[in-house]
Formats: structure tokens, C-alpha cells, sequence
């Protein structure tokens, strides 16, 4: 399976942390870290605020509840502020869920679907990435070494 994965992971895309508000989180990691961070983004299909802070070249999502009922409000409640995910990027998030599928990892989206900044996007479940809620983030116009020009 390492081989069948290795051809799927372009490396990692960001790492996402919730919190109750935006506006406070940009205080601690744009003012205080010095991190870059441009303008939130609401993601509808999640019911979720973001700001992308970087890190140098790396990629820090805040990620904040815009409804009750966003998935990220229930976690929120639950476990409170912290780490929510880890967000790879892949060339075709369609042809990393055929990959993952056939190993047998579960999978909470079986389809891509709208993410931040234009990208595709899709869930694995945690139980199947030993207790890590992965993301797969397929970049517009991005392509593997590995895939066909």
C-alpha cells in the first residue's frame, strides 16, 4: 500500500486549526507570530470561515464555525479549539479516493466537492488515518510529476 499512496500525496497542503473567532486567532498568529495572512473566506459548503496564515512556505488554516450547525461548531462544542486536520494534496482528489477505496480506508466524502480559494476537496476518516481526520486538496491548474501533461 506505501507505493499506492506515495503516488497519491503531493505533500502537505496546510494544517487546519479551529477557533471560536477569527479575529482573536489573527491577533496570536498574524500580530504576535508575524505570520502573512490575507482575507477570510467563507466556505459554504462547510459553513466555515478561514484565513490562511503562512508560515514561510507552509500553510496555516484557522478555521471558525459561520453557523450552529457547521461540523466545525459541533466539534468546536466538543473538543474546543485545537487541531482539526491534516490536508494533503494530490493531483485528482477523484482518483485519491478510487485509490483509498480500493485499500479499504473509510472515507466520509465519496466525491470531491468545493473547498477554499477554488479547490476540490474531500474527508478520510479519521479511524482510517489512525485518529487524524485527513483532507485531500486537489489545486486548480496543479498537476503530479508523476501524472501526463
Amino acid at each position: 500500500m506505501h507505493s499506492a499512496l506515495h503516488s497519491v500525496v503531493q505533500g502537505l497542503h496546510h494544517v487546519a486549526i479551529v477557533v471560536p473567532s477569527l479575529a482573536e486567532a489573527r491577533k496570536t498568529y498574524v500580530d504576535v507570530l508575524g505570520m502573512h495572512a490575507g482575507a477570510p473566506e467563507f466556505v459554504a459548503d462547510q459553513k466555515v470561515n478561514v484565513l490562511v496564515c503562512h508560515a514561510g512556505a507552509q500553510r496555516i488554516e484557522l478555521v471558525e464555525p459561520a453557523a450552529p450547525d457547521s461540523p466545525v461548531a459541533r466539534f468546536l462544542e466538543k473538543r474546543g479549539p485545537g487541531l482539526h486536520h491534516l490536508a494533503y494534496q494530490v493531483a485528482s482528489v477523484e482518483r485519491a479516493l478510487a485509490v483509498l477505496k480500493a485499500a479499504g480506508l473509510r472515507l466520509i466524502d465519496e466525491h470531491a466537492r468545493p473547498g477554499a480559494h477554488g479547490t476540490r476537496i474531500a474527508f478520510v476518516h479519521p479511524s482510517a488515518t489512525h485518529g487524524v481526520l485527513t483532507e485531500l486538496v486537489e489545486v486548480p491548474g496543479v498537476r503530479a510529476e508523476s501524472e501526463p501533461r
